[in-house]
């Protein structure tokens, strides 16, 4: 099965059927007319929404506001939700998604097949997935959201089997409230509107849209830097700093200076292995009318909807506020002065290639890099634990604290710690 970052999405509106047909090309006449049937029954339903979204993933009022605790895994925010039978699965908290649970919850406790969603994973496949609508959840024991809908397609072997392996927790659940989220102390209120919180009165406020279709209600905002504006999404559950796209950097006059600090990496997609990199730029923007200097990272096709990513890296530093009745962002910063505390860099990264650990990820001119050390060599052993033949579950301990040294398959040992201020680089 393919998680929901394993795949891309047919546009929501009448050229998906078309998006659709062509991306299927082996696909048979009856294969292609079922595909078509389920689509166009997806459109009638969003065409719905008006009248379908204040139904569902509702908080009573009354109970507000809710204050309860939440711990950090990575850079990841996770809650442990409960499903109306006692038992508390740790789920990420994410607004740059829907909700997602896998098919063992779904079928365990979810209600009424609201729609079938439609995805197109490697090779043109089509996928299709329901959204359910379970009767009721509660967060931390103490939130309780019913009629909750989500999508019954979470991968718990996908890219975020360290953090949970029962799914998310996405924005079309919190679309109803204000939520805040307190990094500094690492709890969440959720409240009925801003006047019962603190940290609105002196924080940075930020207008924000949400995608047009409406199912997840995901955060976009507008930042100034250089002569222009880009957009980026609010992703609590992407564990990066502030990213840039590559190609966004036009819009707004800037470019990268070629002494850039770089973190290169490979990665695998359905074509095979591919390099990445990632450089650093720091440059005055304005959050509203604040102007804050911040380092961002700027990659090829970091936010593939918008021109960058407001990660949960760079969020960490405020305590924020999301009020979707009123579209506002607010960002209460946790640091002094003018300066976004700097994004760091492992000088090593680890990770699953087939069955073995490899160098995933480099940080250039690091001491690592500087020692020799090549993607993609086999790593056998960590801070000089054997991981020659680690588990999954095993690898996911062993990450909890950062690395400081990995040692190869040559027999050589390389530093792997934390660069910090490793991407600031002044424009």
């Amino acid at each position: 099965m393919k998680g929901p970052f394993d795949h891309r999405c047919c546009g929501l509106h009448a050229a998906a059927i078309a998006c659709l047909l062509a991306a299927t090309p082996a696909a048979s006449q009856e294969q292609t007319e079922e595909d078509k049937r389920k689509l166009e029954a997806f459109l009638e339903f969003q065409s719905n929404l008006p009248s379908f979204l204040p139904t569902v993933n509702l908080i009573d009022a009354e109970a507000l506001p809710i204050t309860f605790p939440f711990r950090m895994v990575g850079e990841q925010i996770v809650v442990d939700v409960d499903f109306g039978d006692g038992v508390a699965r740790p789920f990420m908290l994410d607004t740059g998604a829907p909700t997602f649970v896998t098919e063992e919850i779904g079928d365990a406790h979810g209600g009424e097949v609201v729609t079938e969603m439609v995805t197109i994973a490697g090779g043109g496949v089509i996928e299709w997935s329901p959204m359910v609508k379970f009767p009721s959840v509660t967060i931390a024991g103490a939130l309780e959201i019913t009629d909750v809908t989500g999508g019954v397609n979470w991968a718990t072997e996908g890219p975020f089997y360290c953090i949970t392996r029962n799914g998310l927790i996405g924005s079309q659940a919190m679309r109803n409230a204000v939520w805040q989220i307190h990094y500094g102390n690492d709890e969440i209120t959720v409240a009925a509107t801003v006047d019962q919180i603190d940290h609105i009165a002196d924080a940075i406020a930020l207008p924000f849209t949400v995608k047009e279709d409406g199912l997840s209600p995901t955060p976009w905002v507008e930042l100034g830097l250089g002569d222009g504006k880009l957009v980026f999404i609010v992703d609590t559950g992407g564990g990066v700093p502030l990213t840039i796209n590559t190609d966004a950097l036009e819009k707004v006059g800037l470019e990268l200076s070629e002494d850039a600090p770089v973190a290169a990496g490979i990665s695998s997609g359905a074509g095979g292995d591919f390099d990445t990199a990632l450089a650093g730029l720091t440059v005055p923007m304005m959050f509203g009318d604040t102007e804050l200097l911040t380092t961002a990272v700027v990659g090829d096709g970091l936010a593939p909807t918008t021109d960058g990513n407001m990660g949960a890296s760079f969020l960490k530093n405020f305590v924020v506020t999301l009020d979707w009745s009123t579209q506002t962002m607010y960002l209460d910063p946790l640091f002094e002065g003018d300066r976004v505390p700097l994004p760091g860099a492992a000088s090593v990264g680890v990770g699953f290639r087939g069955d073995d650990l490899a160098v995933t990820s480099i940080a250039k001119g690091g001491p690592a890099d500087e020692a020799g050390l090549t993607l993609g060599e086999v790593v056998t052993a960590i801070d000089g634990t054997d991981v020659t033949d680690i588990s999954a579950d095993a690898f996911c301990e062993l990450r909890k604290a950062p690395f400081e040294t990995v040692t190869t398959a040559s027999g050589q040992s390389y530093d792997a710690g934390m660069l910090e201020g490793f991407f600031d680089n002044p424009e």
